[in-house]
Formats: structure tokens, sequence, C-alpha cells
């Protein structure tokens, strides 16, 4: 069986309150059978908790992202509780961010660690996130998480970044930003990246890809990124299908999957 895997929404989004159900049935119907949400609070990881009990094939990655960390650090005992919950599948979204407030970057560096550490704790690989901070990012995950497997999400780096970062266990994933028609950059990275470390992403309800510009972004849409990159790539749909269904299951374990895909 072919599907597609977006390893990365925010299903817990308000805009989605009032439809998930269809939003959900839209992405099966798109082939869209796994959907990876990331929690960006200990508020949001309940709620998108929530929603991958309701639905199979919704699973969380739950973390605190850089935005929300402030002068005083969350409580992290309450995430690593909730990270032990059966549908979690990786610590995310975490990471760095200098983009919209720097006065927070020594706490966002030790949240960042903390969460590191959790993943390592209880075995899960994590989602990254950075914006206008790679350089911080990828020192250290250079020195702190060469163990642990590590999906950038959102990759925007260069080709000098990803040829830092293939000797680590790290993904890029990429969402509707690459068929932006000025992302020259992205494309041209996106090449660079070997194929068994590619890994696809909407990022829903935000960034949705040049055919749906200006709409709510959502799992469905992911395809449209799929298609643009299977002919960028020279790849037919289902064996790219294949490509991504291998290299999420290298990364995540095969194991919290059995029940719904079987021997996959």
């Amino acid at each position: 069986m072919s599907f597609w895997i977006d390893i990365h929404a925010h299903l817990d989004d308000p805009g989605f309150a009032k439809d998930i159900e269809e939003v959900i049935k839209r992405a099966e119907e798109a082939k869209v059978k796994i959907i990876v949400s990331n929690a960006t609070s200990l508020e949001s990881a309940l709620q998108t908790l929530a929603i991958a009990e309701c639905f199979p094939g919704v699973y969380a990655a739950l973390g605190i992202h850089p935005q929300e960390i402030k002068d005083v650090l969350p409580d992290f005992s309450r995430l690593a509780d909730y990270l032990q919950h059966p549908k979690v599948v990786a610590v995310g979204e975490i990471g760095l961010d200098y983009y919209w407030d720097k006065s927070h970057v020594e706490n966002q560096k030790r949240a960042f660690l903390t969460q590191i550490e959790l993943a390592r704790t209880y075995g899960l690989p994590v989602i990254v996130h950075s914006r206008e901070s790679e350089q911080d990012v990828l020192s250290i995950l250079e020195m702190y998480a060469r163990d642990i497997p590590v999906i950038w999400h959102c990759f925007s780096g260069d080709r000098e970044i990803v040829q830092k970062l293939l000797p680590m266990r790290v993904g890029f994933s990429f969402g509707g930003v690459l068929t932006f028609p000025k992302a020259h950059r992205v494309r041209e990275t996106v090449l660079s990246v070997p194929r068994e470390r590619l890994f696809l992403e909407t990022d829903a309800p935000y960034l949705a890809p040049q055919k749906k510009r200006g709409k709510r972004n959502e799992p469905a849409f992911l395809v449209y990124t799929a298609t643009f990159l299977c002919e960028l790539l020279g790849i037919p749909v289902e064996d790219f299908q294949n490509l991504l269904i291998s290299n999420f299951f290298a990364f995540f374990g095969r194991e919290k999957f059995l029940g719904e895909f079987g021997e996959l």
C-alpha cells in the first residue's frame, strides 16, 4: 500500500476547530494516511493528544515551541508525563527562533537542550524548528543530539548546512514553500539532500502550496507539494511514496504504527 505522510501539521490550531473531521476525511481521500500533529505548548500538547486519540492516522509530536519560551521556563515534568502516551511519536516542535524575539535566547537554548534530553530518555526523535538561528541549532545538534534522530522541519538552509548535518541522523522536511515561484534556493537545496533523508510536510494551517496560496493549509494539500517534488526529482509518484514511507519508519520506527498498517 502506497500513501503520503504529513510529517508536520498543527491540527490543534483554532482554525481547524469547526471542521477537523472533514479535514481528516479530505486527507484520507488524498491518500495522506499518517499525519504527525505537532504541539507548541503544554496546553497545545493536551489538545494534540485528544485529536490523536480520535483519529487512527493522527499521531502526536509534543514539545514547547521556542516562541513560547519566556522569562520562566515551563514545567518540563508535565511534558515528560505526556510523552509516555502511546500515540506520541516525537518530541516537537522544538528549537530556536530569533526572528520575533531575541530577549529570551538563553532560555530558548535551555529549553531546547532539556527537550533533547527528554527525547533521549524516551527513545523518541525530535522535530526541530529554526528561524534566523541555523548556526546555533546546528551547533547544539552537533554537540548534544548526534545519537538522536532529528527531523529539521520546513528546512530553508543551504547546501553547506546540509553537508554539515549529513554525518548525523538528520532528515530534512520540505513543505509548500518549495512550490513558491521565488523559492529558488529551497529547490536548489532539496536537490542536494540524499533521498533517504527527505520528508514532506504541510505545516498546516500555515504555508499552503502555490496552487492553494492564500487559503488555510491542510494535510490534503500535501499532494500538491509532493507532485511538484516528484517532477523536480524525476521520481514516479508511487516510488516517491514508498521512499517517504521507508524514510519515515527508519526515523520513527514501526512499532507504534503496526496496529494500523500491519507489516509495512
